[in-house]
């Protein structure tokens, strides 16, 4: 324990001793080799695998504290020391430095961060520990690297297609949809999620792909309703569940875990995406709003009731086991994803209900619980608890019906609908923060169980179960 303080005061007193950033990560009690002093060719094979790694791990999902760690511990696994990393919006760029050496400089664009392969973000840090306990050289490594990059996704797209469509109804069911409206609404998600996807191959901007798949969402839904085949409140359960499919979930969460951990840099990167993908749906409400006008009691007055306990907890597993299918995820992924899902939806609902606290404490206290849960599982299963909670998020915990109501009700100029959107975006904040308390509450306990007295701590990282 005294050595770990000391960790962590050098670690607050020198930001940039990166070693010392391994504290409260896998990493922070590995043994690493003596530090040796690398040549030029040496220092960019190595510095080439951790920024392709980095670029993987973003665009499986990875946080970017997770990001910084494993170019860290891998760089240093091989017995390179001096370097410097920065995660930026855009780039990673890595740096090795030794005293009285011309400086090795290396950047690699990140991409998109849309992306999400839960199975490929379990493989690349099941590499990262591999790496890292010393079982594989960098020529193995590069090699794993490499499969990993270019293999096949777990799932065909049209079976992973089929995972939101399954989510896609049980979202409706928990906005209180019928079970006509739960048909329904896979429909009219298959059918934006593919015209979104031949917007953008025709190289449209994600601003206005958002907008044209929130526009031909209301547009489907009212040509429905104006054939009676859908009943107003029918009609926002549909919307509110197909809402809560476009919502960067990976994004509102990665902000607030960025915003805590010091990454100010993507954190404003991450702010600003989200500001403009809430711009973009309000867009393509706004293009359409006329076909709404007709709505506006209905606006006013619609309530979607709660559901019975157990339906609600049934809804949520099933729609996280469509979520991880959606989002790559494996067979080992969805159990315990549809657990934290049940537990998150059960805590929501105690919180409104029984405890009757506002939303937005709910849903805090909610995610907490699952961030927690998830933490918890981690060393036991070997996948990553953001692997875990995402899909449960998801299926649980996300307020679809509220965020519908109130851009409705603030498009049509509904008394009091301001104050309501603000509530609804305070339960869309609660999530993010909820879910970092709640992971690092778990991994705090985690570390405290770990450096117990009566427990032996090894000198190298465990390998995480394979998926």
């Amino acid at each position: 324990m005294r050595a770990r303080r000391e960790r962590l005061q050098r670690l607050r007193q020198d930001d940039r001793t990166l070693l010392d950033r391994l504290y409260g990560t896998p990493y922070e009690d590995v043994v690493f080799p003596p530090a040796r002093l690398l040549d030029d060719t040496e220092a960019v094979e190595l510095l080439g695998f951790a920024l392709r790694l980095g670029r993987a791990l973003f665009l499986a999902g990875a946080q970017t504290r997770r990001i910084e760690s494993s170019v860290v511990a891998v760089t240093a696994a091989w017995g390179m020391d001096s370097q410097e990393v920065d995660v930026n919006s855009r780039s990673l760029q890595v740096q090795y430095a030794p005293e009285g050496r011309r400086p090795v400089v290396m950047l690699k664009v990140m991409g998109s961060e849309d992306n999400r392969d839960l199975m490929r973000l379990a493989a690349l840090e099941r590499l990262t520990t591999r790496v890292v306990s010393g079982r594989l050289s960098p020529r193995a490594a590069d090699g794993e690297l490499g499969r990993i990059e270019t293999g096949a996704p777990r799932w065909p797209w049209w079976f992973t297609l089929g995972g939101g469509a399954v989510l896609a109804a049980m979202l409706c069911v928990l906005a209180s949809g019928t079970l006509r409206a739960a048909a329904v609404s896979p429909v009219v998600f298959l059918l934006t999620d593919r015209g979104g996807w031949a917007l953008s191959r025709s190289g449209v901007p994600s601003f206005f792909v958002t907008a044209a798949k929130t526009a031909l969402l209301v547009v489907l839904v009212t040509v429905l309703a104006a054939a009676d085949a859908l009943s107003p409140p029918e009609v926002a359960s549909v919307i509110a569940a197909n809402v809560i499919l476009l919502l960067p979930i990976f994004t509102i969460i990665s902000l607030t875990e960025d915003a805590i951990d010091g990454f100010r840099s993507m954190a404003a990167g991450r702010a600003v995406s989200l500001m403009a993908f809430f711009t973009a749906l309000a867009c393509g409400f706004l293009a359409v709003g006329f076909l709404l006008r007709g709505a506006d009691a209905d606006a006013r007055s619609t309530a979607l009731l709660p559901l019975p306990v157990v339906l609600t907890l049934l809804t949520s597993a099933i729609g996280a086991l469509g979520n991880a299918v959606f989002m790559g995820g494996g067979p080992r992924i969805i159990p315990p994803a549809i657990g934290v899902a049940a537990l998150g939806a059960g805590a929501k609902l105690t919180g409104v209900s029984a405890l009757e606290w506002s939303l937005p404490l709910a849903t805090g206290v909610a995610t907490v619980l699952m961030g927690l849960a998830s933490a918890a599982l981690t060393p036991r299963t070997g996948i990553p608890a953001r692997a875990v909670v995402i899909p449960g998020i998801a299926g649980g915990v996300l307020p679809g019906p509220d965020l519908y109501r109130s851009l409705l009700q603030w498009l049509l100029h509904v008394h009091g609908a301001g104050a309501y959107l603000v509530s609804t975006m305070a339960s869309v904040a609660a999530i993010g923060i909820g879910v970092v308390l709640g992971t690092r509450l778990g991994s705090a306990a985690g570390r405290l169980w770990y450096h117990h007295p009566g427990r032996t701590v090894p000198t190298t990282a465990p390998a995480p179960a394979s998926d």
